[in-house]
């Protein structure tokens, strides 16, 4: 299959002479779940992806090659490749995992200090409370002195 693929990427397009009309002939590569690698030779002309027809050449070196439509590349299908990939799949979910832990544990910075956030708020709103009373208090103390002085200062003769 490799030998397919070099010779149909090195000659991607060929002419044919038919009697008195030329025809150009292109390659293209037919790839989906139930066929994941076909070569196609025709005389259409197919400029980006089709779905199932892909336009560019997939690697020689893959040995089983499938077109993944999702990340618009070729990949390896071949069994001898599973164990990287696996390999490349557990990497990836360790980097999440670590990626998880490191995000819970600033979520609980974040809660603690929200707890000592909330904590301090509301010592200031008891002080604000207290000072409001104290307030209120020597309010009502000046204005009492200053009716006593007033009443004092009338009872005096000059």
């Amino acid at each position: 299959m490799t030998e397919e693929i070099q010779n149909s990427a090195v000659d991607n397009t060929e002419t044919t002479n038919t009697e008195s009309k030329e025809i150009t002939m292109h390659t293209y590569y037919w790839s989906n779940e139930d066929v994941p690698f076909r070569v196609l030779r025709t005389d259409d002309e197919i400029t980006s992806n089709q779905y199932p027809i892909v336009v560019a050449a997939p690697d020689p070196n893959l040995k089983a090659p499938k077109y993944d439509w999702m990340k618009q590349e070729w990949i390896e299908t071949s069994e001898e490749s599973l164990g990287q990939r696996l390999t490349t799949v557990v990497e990836q979910l360790e980097n999440a995992q670590k990626s998880i832990n490191v995000l819970q544990e600033a979520h609980q910075t974040t809660l603690k200090n929200n707890e000592s956030t909330d904590t301090a708020m509301d010592q200031i709103q008891a002080t604000v409370q207290q000072t409001s009373k104290m307030v209120a208090n020597l309010s009502a103390m000046m204005i009492a002195l200053g009716k006593g002085s007033q009443s004092n200062n009338n009872g005096v003769t000059k």
